[in-house]
């Protein structure tokens, strides 16, 4: 066959294996969001697996170019590396169900070797073939694979830009996978077709044909997507469940918005607030009455936005409130499904840039930010601090939302950032939602001047600081030390989604 005599085009398909690389990677990382997050640990073990997967590829095709005489067998990995991918959204949600509700690392390690390796190291083993294939003369080994290996880098860059920044956003991850799986087996389908290598061509098409036909997207239950979007901060999704009166009928709906399986804002619109029905999480409720003394007018910056309630709270109690939002699909939800007045500005920007270039001053700053359940690493230095101090007024305040773990190894990390805050000069103070570190929040409340007296603060007596950590740029630990805390999060999180049935009946992903 011509193609297997034209030199240059075995460059293509190095090209195009480079590309499913570094798509297999994000995809599968976006895949493991819903279970476990995008913590550090998460992704560290998604690179680790990928690495290791093509390592072993890498090693395993050299032997294979060695020992195989078959003209074939490049062509036979390559569709096999296909199959893999094309099965990765189906493969994925076995496994995420069967494994991960196990213990968080064990499961995110094991979770990752079956979804991830197998279609790595069947890429791993390409370049290895490819470069034996087309090298004739010894002397030009050296370029011949340094050629390989290069064309192959720039697929994978230009798959990390295109699947990072529209395709995974766009169009989720189950199709992006399977094509992605049938873009890598396109060429060797067609070649091995024309060689009559009926069992495998057919096999494939098959398989393509059946993962295009399953809805991934169909469910039974009484919850409703509202909205399901992979993209900055991982999975956006908003449910509607259903509100029952007493008589067991439905009357309505609670709305809830979560990122990566994990609940970021409630909203019941049929809560009565005159019976003491809540609307929202507690930690809003304190906030509004820390600020319920507050003059109208006043300037209030939202770091986090959410789906928008305690700048919706603000708003109503008249004060200017803008916001500084990460991910732009937060600003569109808050506005679309949380309806949060035109009139509250909000900024797509990162938090720290936000601070850095903003030339405005407040008198009240909120920290409502999460990656999920992790509070952002360069937020939360003391470098920083010195620069929020210059946009509050004088009597400011800053108030933070964190986990509610302040006590043991768990709360190290919340610990920390109160020493962080004291070694800048805020005085703070530091209330609990909830008796129930597990299903409280914490409320850091900092200012220049005297806070605001409370007889439900924790005793600083009781917070021990000597373990604490004061946080810096130059060493971005909060990761890290709220690692318990975080697992220890999500593991409830999940277990809660998933012991009610009408949760488990929703897609995992899209």
């Amino acid at each position: 066959m011509q193609f297997l005599k034209n030199k240059k085009k075995y460059f293509l398909l190095s090209f195009i294996e480079g590309g499913s690389v570094m798509a297999t990677e994000l995809l599968g990382a976006k895949m493991l969001a819903p279970y476990f997050g995008s913590s550090l640990y998460v992704w560290a073990t998604v690179l680790a697996i990928t690495l290791g997967g093509l390592a072993v590829g890498y090693l395993f095709g050299g032997i294979l170019s060695y020992k195989s005489k078959n003209q074939f067998t490049l062509f036979y990995v390559l569709l096999l590396a296909a199959a893999f991918t094309v099965l990765m959204p189906f493969t994925s949600k076995i496994v995420l169900l069967l494994i991960g509700m196990h213990s968080l690392v064990p499961s995110v390690i094991l979770s990752s070797c079956f979804i991830l390796f197998p279609p790595v190291f069947m890429m791993g083993m390409v370049s290895p073939l490819i470069i034996e294939t087309i090298t004739t003369d010894i002397k030009e080994a050296g370029r011949v694979a340094g050629a390989i290996y290069a064309i192959s880098t720039v697929g994978g860059i230009i798959a990390t830009f295109l699947f990072g920044f529209y395709i995974i956003p766009t169009f989720g991850l189950t199709k992006p996978s399977i094509i992605t799986g049938m873009v890598l087996g396109i060429i060797p389908f067609f070649i091995l077709l024309t060689k009559k290598q009926m069992v495998k061509t057919t096999g494939f098409f098959l398989l393509c044909f059946w993962a295009f036909s399953v809805d991934s997207s169909s469910y039974y239950s009484d919850v409703k997507i509202i909205y399901n979007q992979e993209g900055l901060l991982g999975q956006l999704m908003i449910l509607d469940y259903p509100h029952y009166s007493k008589f067991n009928k439905a009357t309505g709906r609670n709305r809830w918005l979560f990122v990566n399986r994990i609940s970021q804002t409630m909203w019941d619109s049929l809560a009565d607030e005159t019976k003491g029905e809540e609307k929202y999480f507690p930690y809003v409720y304190r906030i509004k009455e820390y600020v319920d003394s507050f003059p109208k007018n006043t300037k209030a910056l939202l770091l986090g936005l959410g789906g928008g309630s305690i700048a919706r709270e603000l708003d109503e109690k008249g004060f200017s409130v803008d916001v500084c939002e990460l991910d732009k699909r937060i600003a569109y939800v808050a506005r679309h499904y949380f309806y949060l007045p035109e009139r509250v500005a909000i900024s797509v920007d990162d938090a720290r840039h936000f601070i850095r270039t903003c030339n405005k001053k407040y008198d009240l700053i909120v920290l409502d930010m999460f990656k999920g359940e992790d509070p952002p690493n360069h937020v939360f230095t003391e470098e920083s601090l010195e620069e929020l101090k210059l946009m509050l007024n004088p009597n400011g305040t800053v108030i933070v939302n964190g986990l509610g773990y302040m006590q043991g190894s768990i709360g190290k990390s919340m610990r920390s950032i109160y020493k962080t805050f004291k070694a800048c000069g805020f005085n703070v103070k530091v209330l609990s939602t909830d008796k129930n570190a597990d299903q409280a929040n914490l409320l850091f409340f900092a200012s220049l001047a005297k806070i605001k007296p409370n007889v439900n603060y924790i005793a600083e007596t009781k917070i021990d600081l000597n373990d604490a950590v004061i946080l810096k740029d130059e060493f971005p630990m909060l990761d890290a030390l709220n690692a318990e805390a975080a697992k220890r999060w999500r593991r409830m999180s999940i277990t809660a989604f998933y012991s009610d049935d009408e949760q488990r009946r929703l897609p995992l992903f899209k």
